[in-house]
């Protein structure tokens, strides 16, 4: 008769245990962080070599996808859960006839296969749930299809549109230590590169750049104590950077030293105007922000200010 108690009490909290593991993936994934505490992303690397019609498509289809998966997923969330509720059925049957002086284990072992099946299904289940995407792709979806009409007859863009992270060990640019020896990582993270041939015959080259910094985890010794202890890493903060690259076609174009929408100082949208050149037959310039996340009117807001630097020749 202990056995029985003893057996009956572990299968009980095997029971309690799966229910609510159960429990916990038939929830919808709450937005998770990383260590930084920054909100985790979709991974997304996209090759920008091809025409914009078919880049939008792709786009349009990857996003498509996503949102599919995640609703199948939620269409079938809490099926475990009854797979599971009706392996508990099953088990109770074998404790009624436990009851009735009957000894079997039959109905348990069923509703054991049916907890199984459970768990497995709630697993896979749990994979539909991805990540958001960053706000960035469908910015940069809605730059190229803004820009399309403007390339030359089929011509392609050319880049990439890289949202695998920005703070990846890849990224790394270069790292300093300060006076007590703590490390600080500085992150390049060209996020987007786009190359492409207008239809007046310029040439437009796009960069997106986000510098970062992150202070590297460190052992330091406690005042009060004496003891050593971690201190987690720190991110330190971060900025925008918007490289572009005009090289108008000299015989549409004459390009102006400045104007009164676009000249070096000038803060148009998230971003100011810190470095503008026009010699050797092309605008070069950089546009800084210190905000994270740049929406993309503000780069097409940047690219149509600057193109007031070419004036039309006159025929």
């Amino acid at each position: 008769m202990e056995a029985i108690v003893c057996g009956g009490g572990v299968l009980l909290i095997v029971v309690l245990i799966v229910f609510f593991y159960l429990l916990n993936t038939a929830r919808k994934r709450v937005t998770e962080t990383t260590s930084l505490g920054k909100k985790q992303l979709l991974p997304v690397y996209i090759s920008l070599a091809d025409k914009p019609t078919s880049i939008i498509q792709g786009m349009n289809k990857l996003r498509f996808d996503v949102n599919k998966t995640e609703k199948a997923g939620d269409k079938w969330r809490w099926i475990p859960m009854f797979i599971f509720l009706a392996g508990v059925g099953l088990a109770l049957i074998d404790g009624i006839l436990l009851l009735l002086g009957y000894f079997s284990f039959v109905f348990t072992g069923g509703g054991v296969a049916l907890w199984i099946a459970a768990i497995v299904m709630a697993r896979g289940l749990r994979k539909s749930d991805s990540y958001d995407l960053s706000i960035r792709y469908n910015g940069t979806r809605d730059i190229l299809y803004t820009l399309r009409d403007d390339l030359r007859p089929d011509s392609t863009y050319l880049g990439h549109l890289d949202l695998t992270g920005s703070l990846l060990p890849t990224k790394v640019a270069r790292s300093a230590n300060d006076a007590q020896g703590r490390t600080t990582e500085y992150f390049r993270d060209e996020w987007l590169a786009l190359k492409a041939k207008l239809y007046d015959g310029s040439i437009l080259r796009v960069s997106g750049i986000q510098k970062s910094k992150k202070r590297k985890s460190y052992w330091k010794r406690s005042r009060i104590s004496g003891k050593m202890k971690s201190k987690p890493e720190k991110f330190k903060g971060t900025a925008h950077d918007l490289k572009v690259r005009i090289v108008p076609n000299p015989e549409v174009y004459k390009i102006a030293k400045t104007s009164a929408e676009f000249k070096q100082g000038l803060n148009i949208g998230k971003f100011t105007i810190s470095q503008l050149s026009t010699e050797g037959g092309m605008v070069s310039f950089v546009a800084n922000s210190p905000f994270e996340e740049v929406e993309h009117e503000n780069i097409l807001q940047v690219l149509k200010s600057a193109y007031t630097l070419l004036q039309r020749k006159a025929a």
